[in-house]
């Protein structure tokens, strides 16, 4: 892999700074023109320069420096249960997932591929965040405050030309909750989406899986971590805003006591089908953001009242098929039809013109070989 500057994080750390590019080339006593080519990706600094350029911004090597992917190689992001390590065991199961679906790609039923939109420079600012949440809810026609509904996000997915994978791997620690892959050859985002979570979560991941979607260039920088951190801040923005935390957040500094305060992150989470963590971390971000009071709960206290909290809610399997283990056609059906995805379509005409076992489908979709004989049964 080819060595390249790690622009999102040296950003980050130029406005967090203070600096200016300009004021970077004053500084390590560089021409601005020299300095503009390492923000273009058109020239890496030298040894010497790049000891000079970590000390100025305070960044060590690993945070200044990063690899590029090859162009041909599909990129990665899992949103596994927590406690649950990604392995290298992990990253190449998916990477196999991904070599996979590139024949699939010229069975998709899109005239062209937009590819993901862009972000420049996503940082974990919360104005910035704060600001780009508000854009992407006025495309939507949403309320500033109001409730992001699944039918929102997946819109946005299929504007995007996202195709969504439904998957049941069930609820095992093992599992993930969510995988992205993107195809940098063909431009395409695959998004396996496990339906055996609970919904508000399910919604989460959902609005995760578009940070990525949103910011694939740090993906492809080979920042893993910082993609992580954007997808996971981005969701709790889009999902619950800046005038949603500020509605509650006067109800929540009024109340007396830790439990009336959960109490308010209570309501406010059900009223947004989301979890009650989140609603809890985006009020402190707001408060901490404008400077405003904010008096913690006992953890304890909190993570108990999610767990009652999280008993209300049914996994999405549950709501989709009554509970029952559905069919292979019966799930495919209602998941064409709930998350509008050509996925199976395009499986099904993938396999009809070139025939395969049933491990490829075991593999591409990651279930067991019983399970890949009865859906390419009713595939073909």
């Amino acid at each position: 892999m080819e060595r390249q500057l790690n622009l999102p994080r040296l950003q980050e750390a130029m406005h967090r700074a203070g600096l200016t590019q300009s004021a970077v080339a004053h500084a390590l006593k560089l021409s601005r023109a020299s300095v503009s080519k390492w923000f273009t990706a058109k020239s890496l600094p030298r040894p010497p320069e790049l000891l000079k350029l970590g000390r100025l911004l305070q960044l060590p090597y690993a945070e200044l420096v990063t690899a590029a992917a090859p162009a041909s190689e599909p990129l990665i992001a899992f949103r596994k249960r927590a406690a649950t390590k990604t392995t290298e065991l992990h990253l190449e199961r998916a990477r196999e997932m991904g070599r996979l679906l590139a024949p699939l790609v010229k069975h998709l039923p899109f005239d062209s591929f937009v590819g993901p939109s862009r972000l420049k420079n996503p940082s974990l600012d919360y104005a910035y965040l704060q600001g780009l949440v508000s854009e992407l809810r006025n495309q939507l026609r949403l309320d500033p405050a109001g409730l992001v509904k699944f039918e929102d996000l997946i819109g946005k997915f299929i504007e995007l030309h996202a195709v969504i994978v439904p998957v049941m791997w069930g609820q095992k620690s093992r599992h993930e909750n969510a995988l992205h892959i993107y195809l940098p050859e063909s431009r395409t985002t695959w998004i396996y989406l496990n339906l055996d979570s609970r919904l508000h979560d399910f919604k989460f991941w959902m609005a995760h899986e578009l940070g990525h979607l949103l910011s694939v260039d740090l993906l492809e920088q080979g920042n893993t971590e910082l993609a992580e951190d954007f997808a996971d801040a981005f969701a709790g923005a889009l999902l619950f805003p800046e005038p949603a935390a500020r509605k509650i957040h006067g109800g929540y500094c009024a109340a007396k006591s830790a439990a009336a305060r959960i109490e308010v992150v209570m309501a406010a989470a059900d009223a947004h089908v989301i979890s009650p963590y989140s609603v809890y971390c985006e009020v402190e971000k707001y408060a901490r953001a404008r400077g405003l009071d904010f008096t913690g709960v006992p953890s304890g206290q909190l993570h108990a009242a999610i767990t009652r909290f999280n008993q209300h809610y049914r996994s999405v399997s549950e709501m989709l098929f009554d509970g029952k283990m559905p069919s292979a056609d019966h799930y495919m059906r209602v998941g064409q039809e709930a998350f509008r995805t050509p996925v199976f379509a395009t499986l099904g005409s993938y396999l009809r013109e070139s025939p395969k076992a049933d491990s490829v489908i075991s593999r591409i979709l990651d279930v067991p070989l019983v399970d890949a004989k009865e859906l390419r049964a009713a595939l073909v």
